[in-house]
């Protein structure tokens, strides 16, 4: 049914996952996952307050348009949220961000590049984790437009909804971004492995495992 990573989609049935996702978690566990948030939220807050104004001014000198991106994302139970970050593509972009994210893509700016390239574009998002929109570690949250293919491509993929979206991942610590429906099926399949076995022993690990995400 599953390696040691991730759960194999060829071998299971609506079944299958009506009896093991989600499996319901204690309370010590929901406490870990909040209070994690509000740790990184606050921390990430601060960076955010400290770095806009330079991050900001670079953005403007650099292209034209706002210096916050910001679009909509598929959360916890299917619901539209809207996330923010650093924005790194020409204002004429902004709102139609590319299906898959690629490191050269035109469309993004020169500084957008750097941001992307040390994740510096995502530290806004301290605020949808302190807002309860996004968890610090949980599957990634998904644009909505690409999040409709997927349910229409990949069996099983609004599972993900079922718990709430993070900015760290198992996917993302095992698994190169996507550029492919294909290859986004195979990174469901971690998605899956964490939704089934998530724990703050397995959210610890992805934590301490996050920091190489910035040398890929």
């Amino acid at each position: 049914m599953q390696d040691s990573k991730k759960i194999n989609l060829d071998l299971i049935t609506q079944d299958w996952i009506e009896k093991n996702i989600p499996v319901k978690k204690g309370k010590l566990y929901l406490f870990f996952k909040r209070a994690t948030d509000i740790f990184f939220g606050v921390i990430g807050l601060v960076i955010f307050v400290i770095l806009f104004l330079p991050v900001g001014l670079f953005i403007k000198i650099d292209s034209k348009g706002s210096v916050i991106f910001k679009q909509g994302r598929v959360g916890k139970n299917g619901k539209i949220f809207t996330i923010y970050k650093f924005r790194t593509m020409h204002d004429s972009n902004v709102g139609k961000e590319e299906k898959w994210r690629e490191k050269n893509n035109s469309s993004v700016t020169r500084f957008g590049k750097f941001l992307r390239k040390t994740h510096i574009d995502e530290i806004p998002q301290a605020i949808n984790l302190l807002m309860g929109d996004l968890s610090f570690v949980g599957p990634r949250a998904e644009w909505v437009d690409l999040a409709r293919i997927f349910e229409k491509e990949i069996p099983f993929y609004s599972a993900r909804y079922l718990v709430k979206p993070g900015m760290v991942g198992w996917a993302q610590i095992n698994y190169p971004a996507s550029k492919s429906v294909l290859q986004a099926r195979e990174k469901f399949e971690y998605d899956l492995y964490y939704i089934k076995n998530r724990s703050i022993i397995l959210d610890s690990e992805i934590i301490l495992k996050s920091p190489k995400l910035f040398f890929q």
